[in-house]
Order: C-alpha cells, then structure tokens, then sequence
C-alpha cells in the first residue's frame, strides 16, 4: 500500500466489500451490488448477472430448444441412471407444457423447479453432478425468466 494525495491507495486485490469508494481516476469497481461510482474519469466494469436480460425477449420455440438442449446435455452425462432418468422426465414434461398453442407456463415451472432441485442435490454428491449444475442453471434461469418475473428466483429458491 502505497500513500498519496488523495489518501488512499490498494494495489492487488481485496475480498470482501469495499463500501464508498470515492475520488478521482478510480478505474474498476467490480463484484455484486454495486451502487455507485463517484469522481473523475471513473471507468466501471460489470459481467452481467446469470438470467440477466441482454438481448431480444425469448419466443416459444427458443424455450423448447433451449429445453431440448438441456435434456441432450443431460443424457450424455454421466449421472446416477436414476437422477438421469428422473431429470429427462421432468424436462420432457415442462418441454411438453410448453410447446403447446398456450403453454401451460405453471406446469413447465413446476416441472423445472424439480430439475433445478434434483441437479443441485446431485452437484454435491457427484463430481459429474457438479459440471452438470454449473451449465444448466443459466439455462434454466432463462427458461424460468421466461415462465415469469419471479420464477427464475422462485426456481432457484433465491
């Protein structure tokens, strides 16, 4: 740590919260919750939140895909054969619910909040488990964003 004009000073990196940062030529602020930036020539990074909208809305038929590449991902994982079997299930079902001429957004959501569930459980037990949650969950957070405003936090118990 250095000292200079302005009076504080951090080089390499700090865990934690770093509250009221403030003064001029500050050039990253990054992590959760955020509230603001204040001083000159502030250059602010941020990686977007997992769901977060950042493009055009989702149709139908990019949910059901969306789906159908979860239970690919699924079948080619090497998962306990019942968890496997239970999961493609419930994915066949809320696809199902879905990709009808009105979808039955309440079934595909209860369908998915088993998905989500059983892959949690499963990605503390089984190292496979583990890879599997990491690229589903996202996916199901679009689906869930999809379902409604607050199914995607619903879906994850957040």
């Amino acid at each position: 740590m250095t000292n200079n004009s302005s009076g504080f000073s951090v080089g390499g990196s700090i865990g934690g919260n770093v509250n009221n940062v403030q003064g001029d030529n500050n050039r990253a602020v990054q992590g959760d919750n955020n509230q603001a930036v204040l001083g000159d020539g502030n250059q602010v990074m941020q990686q977007n939140q997992v769901g977060a909208d950042t493009g055009t809305p989702l149709t139908k038929e990019d949910v059901v895909k969306l789906l159908a590449d979860l239970e690919t991902l699924i079948q080619g994982a090497k998962l306990p054969v019942d968890t496997k079997d239970e999961v493609i299930e419930d994915l066949s079902a809320a696809k199902k619910a879905t990709d009808k001429e009105e979808p039955n957004k309440q079934r595909a959501l209860e369908r998915l909040g088993t998905v989500a569930e059983t892959l949690e459980k499963t990605s503390k037990g089984v190292e496979a488990g583990k890879k599997i949650w990491t690229t589903a969950k996202p996916i199901l957070v679009k689906v869930a964003t999809w379902l409604g405003a607050l199914a995607g936090s619903h879906l994850l118990g957040l």
